[in-house]
């Protein structure tokens, strides 16, 4: 065993990666452009494949073109020569991986591809390359050494190619002006999606469910409505279901402690007049974060539509459970 220090033997495999980064960035080829200008062009979709850790990368790639906005999939090339060639269109992209690109599985497909009418994007190490010789449009993506110790695995020629293809996912996005929104729509599961796709709309306490009485309802019916709705407020609405109030469990224990509790008491007596309200139109993440960032927190708020129609209630239990 060697009798290096762990952390040291990391730090130097960060370092000979970091190096391996900036000098692609410092000598970075031209041909990307021409890369981007074509797919922005193509009227088809991105075709990314590879063999072995190039392979896996290309997964990746085409995983991140199809989630910000460019229509992308992986294509195996020893699967591709056994059918799946077919996924390929006339209109494409083919973005092709190999570091010394003389990949055999690779390179036997390239050309069925451009008879197909596909444009080939071949990235690599090696300009002279048979993968180079190939393609429409060559990248060469420079490695100043592999992390691992023997100069073999690949290490830092992988990291060069994940970056290179986050940056054309990246340019790809903004000369398309793709928009949270956009980023929204192919992301409705999880907590990202979820914090930009759910709206108060959907995740409010509405119809049924949301618990409201009248500005003139007694303490009976206050209480029963509160304990009913389980969420320990209830608005207080006028005759035209306009909200007018809320009262929440510290509402009532706030008026015990300076008046008699009277069966007769009413919601106007007992209501907070100004509570905090939201719109339904309103992201329900961005609610959550108005909800717990005030000096005093709260828990629960009114959701009422442009003409103060109470509409809803919203928890902060409630969008918590979400997942947001």
């Amino acid at each position: 065993m060697t009798n290096k220090d762990t952390l040291t033997i990391v730090k130097q495999a960060l370092d000979d990666e970091i190096s391996s980064l900036v000098h692609f960035r410092e000598q970075l080829d031209p041909s990307v452009k021409d890369c981007i200008d074509l797919i922005l062009k193509s009227k088809g979709k991105v075709i990314v494949t590879g063999v072995g850790k190039s392979g896996d990368i290309a997964k990746k790639i085409s995983h991140t073109l199809s989630s910000t906005g460019t229509s992308a999939y992986f294509l195996h090339p020893t699967d591709a020569s056994h059918g799946d060639s077919g996924i390929v269109g006339p209109d494409d992209v083919v973005l092709a991986i190999g570091k010394s690109g003389e990949s055999e599985e690779l390179n036997y497909i390239l050309p069925t591809l451009r008879k197909i009418g596909a444009k080939i994007v071949g990235i690599t190490a090696n300009a002279k390359s048979k993968l180079a010789e190939l393609s429409d449009v060559v990248i060469i993506t420079p490695v100043l050494k592999e992390a691992c110790p023997l100069d073999l695995a690949p290490t830092s020629s992988t990291t060069i190619a994940l970056v290179l293809g986050d940056a054309i996912a990246v340019a790809l996005m903004e000369l398309k002006e793709f928009k949270a929104d956009d980023f929204a729509l192919y992301h409705p599961a999880g907590r990202l999606g979820k914090r930009l796709s759910l709206y108060l709309t959907d995740v409010m306490r509405k119809g049924e469910r949301n618990a409201s009485i009248p500005i003139n309802a007694n303490l009976e019916t206050i209480l029963k409505e509160i304990t009913e709705k389980g969420i320990g407020a209830t608005g207080v609405v006028d005759s035209n279901s306009k909200l007018v109030g809320l009262i929440t469990d510290y509402d009532i224990r706030k008026y015990l402690t300076k008046h008699t509790l009277s069966p007769d008491v009413t919601a106007k007596e007992m209501m907070n007049s100004n509570p905090n309200s939201f719109r339904p139109n309103e992201k329900a993440y961005d609610v959550l974060i108005k909800m717990e960032g005030r000096e005093r927190p709260i828990s629960v708020a009114p959701v009422v539509d442009e003409n103060g129609i109470f509409v809803g209630m919203i928890s902060l239990h409630d969008l918590l459970q979400k997942g947001l």
